[in-house]
């Protein structure tokens, strides 16, 4: 099924409209109370959706997500991930910063051709994320966004343009010969 999106004024009218239905539904018969529950438990799923995160848990699941970035890139090299140790050389920048939101130092800057953006959003704004991303790159590095919704998978995505991708494939094809 295809994702919706709704205004709140539409929202609050299909609520409006599952709330008339409960009331024009009589109790007594077996099909109808089902049909009440089910109604209910729409109105629910509404309310649940228009109900907007705090910032500290938006921060929180940002963080989370470059922890889950840098505990990745850390591996690929075959380092251990200490966020608490400030010379490591994968790093997570501090929410709030300016600048990529992974601090890659050494032999990993070195070896790991990417200024890396991170988002763990429920919305997608992608001409953003891309713009903030080639802003923070720096120069002779490719940008690429690491994304995670919920509605999409538990997999986080990653977003680069066409030519990097192309040049990684020609350089992953060329070293299988």
């Amino acid at each position: 099924m295809k994702e919706m999106l709704f205004t709140k004024d539409e929202s609050k009218f299909i609520k409006d409209c599952l709330q008339y239905k409960i009331q024009g539904l009589r109790s007594s018969h077996l099909q109808t109370i089902k049909q009440q529950k089910e109604c209910k438990r729409l109105i629910k799923k509404f309310e649940r959706a228009e109900k907007t995160i705090k910032v500290s848990s938006r921060k929180g699941k940002g963080r989370g997500l470059q922890y889950w970035v840098c505990d990745r890139i850390a591996k690929i090299f075959g380092l251990e991930f200490v966020q608490s140790d400030d010379n490591c050389l994968v790093h997570s920048r501090e929410m709030g910063q300016k600048g990529v939101d992974i601090v890659l130092r050494g032999e990993v800057y070195k070896n790991f051709p990417f200024d890396i953006e991170c988002k763990s959003c429920e919305s997608l704004s992608i001409p953003d994320w891309v713009r903030q991303a080639r802003a923070n790159k720096k120069e002779n590095r490719d940008w690429l966004v690491v994304f995670k919704k919920q509605t999409i998978g538990h997999e986080p995505l990653v977003l680069m343009d066409w030519e990097t991708f192309e040049r990684l494939f020609e350089k992953g094809k060329n070293n299988e010969r």
